[in-house]
Parts: C-alpha cells; structure tokens; sequence
C-alpha cells in the first residue's frame, strides 16, 4: 500500500476502530459508468451504510445499527449525480472548499490553477532550473488538507503548469450556473486513489457524512 508523509492528528479520535461485525453483505468493487463511488451509493437504503476499502477492491453493506460511528471522524458529502460526482467538504491550506473523490485518478491530489494561484501555491514554479519539468503538463506542491478533524499533512499535490490548457470537468457535461443550488458544491479539485487507499471509508447516505479510518 502507498503511505502518505503525512501527521495524523486524531484529535481524540480513536481511528482504526472500523466495524466489520455486522457486514451485510460484502463484494469486490466494480467498473461503473462515471464515478465509481457515485454508483454505489445510489444502492443504500435508509437503515444501511456503506463501507469501502479501496486498497483492498472491497465494498461491504452494514446494518446502521450496529456501527458507532461516534468514534470516527467524519465531514460532509454531496453527489450531484449529473456530473457523476461525489463532493465532500475539505480545508485546503486554509481554504474551505469542496474536493471530488475520485477512485478513478491514481494520484494523490490535484488542485485547479485558479485556486492554487490563490493560495500561493504557484509561487515557486519558476524559481530556479525547471527544465527537467517542460514535458509535463503538471508540477507538484506539498499542501496541508483538513476532512472533518483528520489533518493532513505533506500531501502531494498536482497543480497545471500556467500555460496547460486544463478544465476540472472535461466529460462531465456541461459547467452548473452560479444560479443553479448545485454550484456551491462545484470542486476545485481532486482527491484520488493513492490517498483514498490509506483509509477505509463510510458513507452515510441518509446523513450525508463520509467517514474515514485509518486502514491498518
């Protein structure tokens, strides 16, 4: 499993305190059109939950009743099921935003330029010999990220180079109005498979809350 340089700050948390006692049901993950995660979801009913171990390709259905979620940390989840998307709430070096969770990107993070600029993130790029970075379309940051009170630090991140033509939501249809109510959940960014399989995760549905663990 890919480990993250990161600080775990539990926050009296007790992470890793995953329930595995009462599985309803459990299966391998599957290759669903848009967001895997996205999929999943839409098959929970009110009285269940959703536990998912990405490093493992395991999906589990749990009776709500026999889960203390008390003792994980949490933050909140959106799906906006046009843009098979599944957003959760996220304080990206002090910025409280929305990223998408992304099992189908393999790498760790990746902010847009608009918000990296923002948050000074791109500051660095054309400091020094960057000649060894002009064949790639992205260079990397270390960024500190919060979800809920799980603090993460160090996490790779990748930012588009100023002259990389990017969007955030090629294939995902059309770009929401500032009108419509879905646009407050737009993302900035992506969280993807190699920081998604440090932890195991439980949705909520009823709730709208996405809890992680730390897989052991």
């Amino acid at each position: 499993m890919k480990k993250l340089f990161l600080v775990l700050i539990s926050c009296g948390l007790s992470l890793g305190q995953t329930v595995y006692s009462a599985e309803i049901s459990c299966s391998s993950l599957f290759d669903a059109e848009g967001d895997m995660l996205v999929a999943l979801q839409r098959e929970i009913g009110e009285n269940e939950l959703l536990q998912i171990d990405i490093d493992s390709e395991e999906v589990c259905t749990l009776e709500r009743s026999s889960v203390d979620l008390k003792a994980q940390t949490s933050t909140a989840f959106h799906v906006n099921s046009e843009l098979s998307e599944l957003a959760i709430a996220a304080n990206v070096e002090g910025l409280d935003t929305w990223l998408r969770v992304d099992s189908g990107y393999r790498e760790f993070m990746l902010l847009d330029r608009v918000t990296s600029e923002s948050l000074g993130l791109t500051d660095a790029e054309f400091l020094g010999d960057n000649s060894l970075l002009e064949a790639s379309d992205f260079f990397i940051e270390y960024v500190s990220i919060e979800l809920g009170a799980l603090k993460l630090r160090s996490v790779e991140t990748n930012i588009p180079h100023l002259e990389v033509s990017y969007d955030h939501y090629a294939g995902r249809g059309e770009m929401l109005t500032t009108s419509d109510p879905e646009s407050e959940f737009l993302t900035v960014g992506t969280i993807g498979e190699a920081l998604l399989e440090d932890f195991i995760i439980t949705l909520d549905t009823v709730n709208k809350r996405m809890y992680m663990t730390e897989a052991e």
